[in-house]
């Protein structure tokens, strides 16, 4: 197994202006994942990383938050970074394509996205090359590389038509995670609030902290909502009995939920629809669709967390809440048998058993 570059030129230049042909293509040889990082990974994410840290410290172009000290350093921080987020994207796609009713494969993930991530490796190096806005050209090659990943998958992994959208927006939200926590451990984790606020913010709160916007905002709006309610303490009453209010404030939450899960629910059904009727009548995606898709990724986890949310913004005390969530959930499957607080809880429950249920 040796490197060939003609090969490796053309699998770009087909990656970027006939990629479906070259997608088939190279699928239907069924490459083992040692081939893919020796044709086309490799290659590519070793020249991403080398050429726009070289082309950045030359002409002034868009830098990746970080990376800016020591030359040497600024390299073998990209070369790992760029190495863990792309084991973490084959991993989690592969790993639920499974529970999305698709075929695991690992070799033909490791390909799909080398394939689908052409444009935006592409665009690192072109955005190092252009002072001031060079981070825009960066994003509109994230965004394509995006898009290209929604529509690889299926050919890729089998993955059927109705999962296709579910598949891709939870396998996103896990590797964005996943690479958060392994950021935190080896110590680079002000990476993803830098390129936010470089590339996303340019206002700061009154308190002077910064705020991003689109995508890397919300998650990191959310995160310090789950940091607040994780302070959050709650001495339950020595009876372990429920109160009415209680009862009724857990109720309001639940069904304030379920009103912004239905909203989403809803929007990104219609979404869905549109990508569909697009695809069948063979048209591409407009700049506006990309941009909802984008922002839709960020939408998922605000959907998850919106309890705690609903809680938190209503001034509501989280351990609180979840205490009450646990005692009724204990007096239901109880029945109200094995103490007077479970009766008591019970009586509540019944009380409340539609909204409950």
């Amino acid at each position: 197994m040796t490197f060939d570059f003609a090969r490796t030129l053309s699998l770009v230049k087909g990656g970027l202006f006939d990629h479906r042909t070259t997608w088939e293509s190279y699928l239907q040889e069924n490459p083992g994942w040692q081939q893919t990082a020796m044709l086309l990974t490799g290659p590519l994410v070793l020249a991403n990383v080398l050429l726009s840290t070289i082309f950045s410290r030359i002409t002034g172009g868009f830098a990746y938050p970080g990376y800016d000290s020591n030359i040497f350093a600024a390299l073998f921080s990209g070369l790992v970074m760029a190495c863990l987020g792309f084991v973490v994207a084959v991993f989690a796609f592969n790993f639920l394509a499974g529970v999305f009713k698709g075929k695991q494969d690992f070799s033909r993930v490791f390909a799909a996205i080398s394939l689908a991530a052409i444009p935006s490796w592409v665009a690192g190096v072109l955005g190092a090359l252009v002072p001031a806005f060079g981070f825009l050209i960066i994003l509109a090659g994230g965004i394509m590389s995006l898009v290209f990943l929604y529509k690889i998958m299926p050919l890729a992994l089998a993955v059927p038509e109705d999962k296709r959208l579910a598949h891709f927006i939870v396998s996103l939200l896990v590797i964005f995670i996943l690479n958060i926590l392994i950021g935190s451990i080896i110590g680079i984790n002000s990476l993803y609030s830098s390129v936010q606020r470089d590339a996303f913010n340019n206002k700061t709160t009154t308190s002077g902290s910064l705020t991003g916007s689109g995508v890397l905002g919300e998650f990191e709006r959310q995160g310090r909502l789950m940091e607040d309610a994780d302070e959050d303490n709650y001495d339950p009453p020595a009876d372990d009995k429920l109160t009415k209010s209680q009862v009724v404030a857990y109720v309001k939450v639940l069904k304030k939920t379920r009103a912004v899960h239905a909203e989403y629910a809803n929007k990104a059904q219609k979404f869905a629809d549109k990508m569909e009727a697009k695809e069948k009548a063979g048209e591409t995606p407009s700049g506006k669709d990309l941009s909802q898709l984008y922002s839709g990724i960020g939408g998922v986890m605000s959907m998850n967390n919106a309890e705690m949310e609903i809680v938190k913004t209503g001034q509501g005390n989280w351990a609180e809440h979840l205490w009450v969530k646990e005692q009724l959930h204990i007096a239901q499957i109880q029945q109200g048998d094995g103490s007077e607080a479970l009766a008591h809880n019970y009586k509540l429950f019944k009380k409340y058993k539609e909204d409950l249920d």
